[in-house]
């Protein structure tokens, strides 16, 4: 069903429609406080998997989908400097400690655990571009956004300095790596979260303007035949407030699942996404 209430905006880099948040429906449940910084998302044998950003020990979370029944595994060997995003795919969990606030890190990291939540090895990798490593919170090498993507990982980027997402690629060896940038995206906004799903070729995105004031949702259709800058992709106002959504993971075409942080507005949130 076509969604009548988009209209086509057109920038220099990317083309993308956006729709409102009168077309979306969204169910919100209370998640526990102990993931009140929740940053990332996996769904492994039916149930959740989360983690919390820098400041917490190195553990990840299990939780049903009702937000319920709540266990905790501490990863031994791992260090959690900036947990920021989760990816799986049928060998592995990968952990991206890729957070970088103030673009200043050097020790950016890709865990490998099995799926008894035994650290198997890690990915290493820096920016190839970035030359200076001097705090600077409007700086474009921030990410929190990891997905897999049949033998790579890819890497999206929270860019505050223009309000782009970079998307950079890593074989899934462990190693060091120096990557560049392989699209870059003119979203508008700070991106917190991704998700691809290989059936129906799909990559979600989710994300916030600068202010936090607004929230937002993304879909790159057909995403493996993407090969340059100029792409369509559609972006949707999420119709949810004092929140600042982390995580994403997609149920179908329709339906999707975020995580919220607390935010200092109580507990943070599990939120199941429909767009009518």
């Amino acid at each position: 069903m076509k969604i009548k209430s988009c209209f086509l905006l057109i920038f220099v880099i990317t083309i993308f429609t956006e729709c409102s948040k009168k077309n979306i429906e969204i169910e919100i449940s209370s998640l526990s406080k102990k993931v009140n910084e929740t940053s990332g998302l996996e769904l492994i044998n039916g149930n959740f998997i989360t983690l919390n950003d820098s400041g917490d020990d190195p553990t990840l979370y299990t939780f049903d989908k009702e937000g319920k029944k709540l266990s905790v595994s501490l990863i031994k060997g791992a260090r959690n400097r900036d947990w920021e995003s989760l990816a799986s795919d049928e060998k592995y969990i990968y952990i991206g400690d890729i957070g970088n606030n103030k673009g200043n890190r050097k020790d950016l990291k890709i865990y490998l655990i099995d799926f008894d939540f035994k650290l198997i090895d890690s990915i290493n990798y820096n920016y190839n571009n970035q030359l200076k490593f001097k705090k600077k919170k409007k700086n474009r090498f921030d990410a929190e956004a990891l997905v897999s993507i049949k033998d790579s990982l890819m890497i999206f980027s929270k860019n505050r300095k223009d309000l782009t997402t970079e998307v950079y690629s890593l074989p899934k060896t462990p190693g060091f790596y120096s990557v560049d940038p392989k699209y870059s995206f003119k979203v508008d906004a700070l991106i917190t979260g991704a998700d691809y799903d290989s059936k129906l070729d799909l990559l979600a995105l989710a994300g916030y303007s600068y202010s936090i004031k607004k929230q937002y949702l993304f879909l790159f259709k057909n995403f493996s035949y993407i090969k340059t800058n100029d792409t369509i992709f559609q972006k949707f106002n999420i119709p949810i407030t004092n929140a600042q959504i982390e995580a994403i993971k997609i149920i179908n075409d329709r339906n999707f699942w975020l995580t919220s942080e607390d935010e200092g507005g109580g507990y943070p949130k599990l939120i199941k996404l429909k767009l009518k």
